[in-house]
Order: C-alpha cells, then sequence, then structure tokens
C-alpha cells in the first residue's frame, strides 16, 4: 500500500507538471491581484488595480509570492525565472491538498486513504486549478488538511492554524469553517481551546501582514463585504441565477456527477460535518449574484473526497459478500474513478477550456526584451494578460481603446506618438513593423514595432495607471 500511495503522489505532481503553463492564467486575478503585486513587493513598480486601491484584499499572497519574485529577478531578471519560482513555489503548496485528501481518507482504512488521494491527485479541476495563482487553490489545501487533524483529533492547534489561515487566504470560506468547526466541536471545549489557541496564531499572521502591507489590520474584511457586495462591484463581472451553482456542479463532476453527490452522503457519519460545511457552502455562494465555479472549489472538491471515501465503503460491503473479488476490487475501484476523472475533463473541453492568453503574454515579454521599445501599447481587451511581472523591466505601457481591436477606430495619434511598439493581430498604423507572432485559442497576437522615438506628453491619459484608476478597473 505504501508503494501504491507513492506512485499515486507521483501521478499527482506529474499530471500537475504537464498542466503548468507559465504563460497563460485562468483568471485576472491570478496575474493582477497575486503575481503583480508579489512582484511590486519585490521590485518596487507594477500597476495597482482597484481591488488594492480600496484595500480589499490582504498581503498574504502577494507576499508568498514576493521572495520566489526577488530570488528569481535576481538571479535572472531579464528572463522569467521569477514568474517561475513563484508559480511553482505556490503549486508545491497546494500540493498540501493531497495529504488533507490522504489523512481524511485514513480516519477508515488505507484503502479508503489510497482512493481518497487518487482522487484529488487526478481529477481535472483538482489539477488545473493547482498550477494557477488562485486563492481557492491555497485556501482549498489548509482547510482540507486542517479539517483532517480535526476529525483525527491529532494536533489540534495546528489544525486550528489550517483552518484560520485558509479564511484569511479567502474570506469567502468563511461559511464552509464555521459550518464546520460548529459540528465537529460541538460541546468538546478541550477540542474548541486547542483550535481557538492555532486560530488567534493565524489571526497573529494575518495582522502582521496587513502592517508590513501599510494596511489597517483587518480592515480589509470589511472593505471587501462592503465594496464587492454592499456596493455591486463583483456584480460588474455578471451575475447568474440561484441555481446556476447546480448546473455548475453537474457540468464539473461530468457525466458521474449524480452518483458522486449522492454517494458523499455514505461516506459515514464522522464526515457528516464536512457535507454540511460543503452544503452550507453552495448554498451561501448561491445567495451572491455573481458566481464561479472556483468559488465553490472547497465545497466541491469536499463532495468529491467524501464520494471517494463511500466507495470504499460499498466495495468493502460489496467484497464481504463476495470474497474471490476482494483481490481485483480495489484496483478496479480506482480504474473507475480514473474512467470518471477523465470523462469530467473531456465534458468540460480539457485543458484549452481552462487557460487563456499566453500568446498575447509571451509577445509582450518579447516586446520587453528588445532595448528599442521605449514604450509599448495594449488593447484594452488584451489588458488583463499583460503585467510587469512579465516585462521585466519599468515599461512604460499604454491601454489602448477598444474600438480599435474592433475595427471601428484607427490608433489614436497620440498613443502612436508615445509607443513605438503595439501588440495587434494586424498592422495597428501605417509605419509599424512586424516582429513576431504567436497563437493561441484562435487569436494571433504580434508585435509592431516603429522607428523613432516615444513622446508620452500628449497620451497620459492612456498611460495604464492613470488609465485604471480614471475607468475603476
Amino acid at each position: 500500500m505504501t508503494i501504491a500511495t507513492l506512485a499515486v503522489a507521483l501521478l499527482a505532481v506529474a499530471l500537475r507538471i504537464v498542466a503548468y503553463d507559465p504563460w497563460a492564467q485562468f483568471h485576472a486575478d491570478e496575474f493582477y491581484q497575486y503575481l503583480e503585486q508579489g512582484h511590486r513587493l519585490a521590485t518596487g513598480y507594477g500597476a495597482v488595480p482597484w481591488e488594492w486601491r480600496e484595500g480589499v484584499r490582504n498581503g498574504l499572497i502577494p507576499q508568498l509570492l514576493a521572495g520566489p519574485m526577488w530570488l528569481g529577478t535576481a538571479i535572472a531578471p531579464d528572463g522569467i525565472l521569477a514568474i517561475h519560482l513563484a508559480r511553482l513555489g505556490f503549486a508545491a503548496l497546494c500540493l498540501m491538498v493531497l495529504a488533507g485528501a490522504w489523512g481524511l481518507g485514513a480516519l477508515q482504512s488505507r484503502r479508503h486513504a489510497l482512493v481518497a488521494l487518487l482522487v484529488a491527485a487526478v481529477w481535472f479541476d483538482g489539477v488545473r486549478f493547482s498550477v494557477y495563482v488562485l486563492s481557492e487553490s491555497l485556501a482549498t489545501a489548509l482547510i482540507i488538511s486542517g479539517a483532517a487533524l480535526v476529525l483525527g483529533k491529532r494536533w489540534l492547534p495546528l489544525a486550528g492554524f489550517l483552518l484560520a489561515l485558509g479564511v484569511l487566504v479567502r474570506l469567502q470560506y468563511v461559511p464552509f469553517v464555521a459550518t464546520f468547526v460548529l459540528l465537529a466541536a460541538g460541546r468538546d471545549w478541550r477540542l474548541w481551546r486547542s483550535l481557538i489557541l492555532g486560530g488567534l496564531a493565524a489571526l497573529a499572521l494575518g495582522i502582521a501582514s496587513d502592517l508590513a502591507n501599510g494596511q489597517v489590520p483587518l480592515r480589509w474584511v470589511w472593505a471587501n463585504v462592503a465594496q464587492n457586495i454592499g456596493a455591486g462591484r463583483a456584480a460588474r463581472f455578471g451575475t447568474s441565477g440561484p441555481f446556476a451553482y447546480l448546473a455548475m456542479l453537474y457540468a464539473g463532476l461530468g457525466p458521474a456527477a449524480p452518483l458522486i453527490l449522492i454517494a458523499a452522503y455514505f461516506a459515514g457519519k464522522r464526515y457528516r460535518p464536512l457535507l454540511a460545511a460543503a452544503l452550507v457552502t453552495v448554498l451561501a455562494h448561491s445567495l451572491i449574484g455573481h458566481k464561479e465555479y472556483r468559488f465553490i472549489w472547497l465545497a466541491v472538491f469536499t463532495l468529491l473526497t467524501l464520494a471517494a471515501i463511500a466507495s470504499v465503503n460499498l466495495m468493502d460491503r460489496w467484497t464481504a459478500r463476495k470474497p474471490g473479488a476482494a483481490r481485483f476490487a480495489l484496483p478496479a475501484l480506482c480504474l473507475a474513478w480514473c474512467g470518471a476523472a477523465l470523462a469530467a475533463m473531456v465534458s468540460t473541453g480539457g485543458a484549452a477550456t481552462a487557460r487563456s492568453g499566453g500568446e498575447i503574454t509571451r509577445v509582450a515579454h518579447t516586446a520587453a526584451s528588445l532595448q528599442q521599445v521605449c514604450a509599448l501599447a495594449v488593447p484594452l481587451q488584451w489588458h488583463n494578460n499583460v503585467i510587469a511581472a512579465y516585462l521585466r523591466r519599468d515599461l512604460r505601457v499604454y491601454e489602448i481603446p477598444e474600438a480599435m481591436l474592433q475595427g471601428k477606430a484607427p490608433l489614436p495619434p497620440a498613443i502612436a506618438q508615445a509607443a513605438n511598439a503595439v501588440l495587434a493581430p494586424s498592422p495597428p498604423a501605417p509605419g509599424y513593423v512586424p516582429q513576431s507572432c504567436a497563437a493561441g485559442e484562435g487569436r494571433r497576437a504580434c508585435l509592431y514595432i516603429r522607428p523613432g522615438a516615444c513622446e508620452p506628453a500628449n497620451a497620459r491619459q492612456f498611460e495604464r495607471q492613470t488609465y485604471m484608476e480614471a475607468n475603476d478597473l
């Protein structure tokens, strides 16, 4: 069983290496909220989006990334070693979710642990989320690991620390942690004391992080709720009805969705606090207009893990009646879960649907590597894929209004004077010569350069930070 566990763990790492793409992103948050802010802490320059201007986020993830960013910049200032170190280091931390899944299964047996670990290792969404710098990925790893310790009644102060830190990393997971702790601890005051002790240590770390980031301690909690829900900022990115998450669950879990959701209930009585926490999380997020599948990933992963554990319970009952099948039952069950994971991946479209914009980011990096480029102009539609962390120097960036990429307006003359390099799918204006192109996802991104200097005097309103502040980006 030890060899099988090691093999599954290695499989998990291998799948994540295959899925890793240093250029692409799953969501703009990954670039602007985390990598860019980590780069800004490490180098002193970078774009500041509205979330950081309004103070709705804490600095834990950027501070975590700043060290690898600084080291990578010191070793190879012109390449993307800093990006590799930051993203791969973050992905390595997210591997903690494997230990959490194994720990939950081990509460019953090593067979349960192995199957829970396998599902965590191969499930498509688990693989893709873990190689992107997303707060949901890290928070899920922290909280699931903490939950396994709580249910196992082991290392309880550490469990409280992990649970509280998970909430600090992803505030929206408060309903999960609150429900789980209330049901799991009950009237066990010794357990409560240990969890509170560990939680206070995490809170102290969070306060220290806020102070180091120049923030009033924990003010971001109120700012986050006030801005995203009170002021409706999150709704700008789209809203959907109260049953949207049910549709996402069935889409994300693939053809086996009904079986997985039903099976989660039969994991066993000791796991009921986790099941309740997952359901409360989906319900609570269903009441918020803006919905994304990643927002409920902790609940989805919990349901998958519980279903994995329940499947071993079912296997054990079956083999008790048919002892001759016991030898082949566990390998067959593992193959069935691999098939379900593959079916879910195919039903969601595979890796191509999980990342975007790598071709834009690569061409932008190429532009910044050319010393004759004194300023770069980027169509607003490609804004999310071009950040200073990938440019690797403090290059002036201008935002081109949407109309140019839509073919409804020419490149503004002020930008043409201010930037001698432009990213676009076709020549943006006379005098710009193509240098390099990259293609991906049905899109072509090219770098065009014109001779001459950059004259920024009349283009300040298009300069990135000015434009972002004026347009609430």
